[in-house]
């Protein structure tokens, strides 16, 4: 991605997180591609593209193991799982680790094997995804449509506070797969 580019996209996340209170930051923007990474800095999955996953709606999320706020967002995470990964959505976490105790794979695959988190992981143990998307917090969730745009953001735990955001953010994900996919050619 080039700085031009870069920019907008950060401007526009930016923009974006001036939204309301309780609700997710909308916007429509390119986000950066995934940083390239080793098979094995991947958990429960080969090494995944976006620009491979155009046609299908994205929910990437950046986490650590060690957040409680993150923690609580797992049961959302996994619902989602179980109710969209046969209708065209992908789950994407990406592990950002704080801690040094984070910054140990092994210690990620255990926190991930002990919490049944089934969908794919990267391991981001130098930030460089988190700094390329200008993210800001641990949670913080991105909905990306079939056009490849992100068109959602929510920052925080999904119902700190009784915010309801889980539901919120489920019937994004559910407007996102009732707009039309991309033709072959798009993708």
């Amino acid at each position: 991605m080039n700085r031009r580019t870069r920019f907008a996209f950060l401007l526009v996340l930016f923009t974006a997180s001036i939204a309301a209170a309780q609700q997710p930051a909308t916007f429509k923007a390119r986000p950066p591609e995934l940083e390239e990474r080793p098979d094995q800095e991947w958990i429960n999955s080969k090494p995944l593209k976006l620009a491979e996953l155009r046609g299908q709606v994205v929910v990437l999320h950046f986490w650590t193991f060690g957040c409680s706020n993150c923690q609580h967002n797992y049961p959302t995470l996994k619902a989602w799982q179980t109710a969209f990964s046969d209708k065209g959505v992908t789950i994407i976490g990406v592990h950002t680790p704080e801690t040094d105790r984070e910054r140990q794979i092994e210690n990620v695959r255990k926190s991930v094997a002990k919490n049944g988190l089934k969908y794919p992981i990267v391991f981001d143990k130098d930030a460089k995804i988190w700094k390329s998307w200008g993210n800001q917090w641990w949670p913080s969730t991105y909905l990306i449509d079939k056009q490849g745009f992100v068109r959602y953001r929510w920052d925080g735990e999904f119902n700190w506070k009784k915010a309801k955001g889980d539901s919120i953010m489920r019937k994004k994900i559910e407007q996102l797969l009732a707009e039309e996919s991309p033709s072959v050619s798009e993708r």
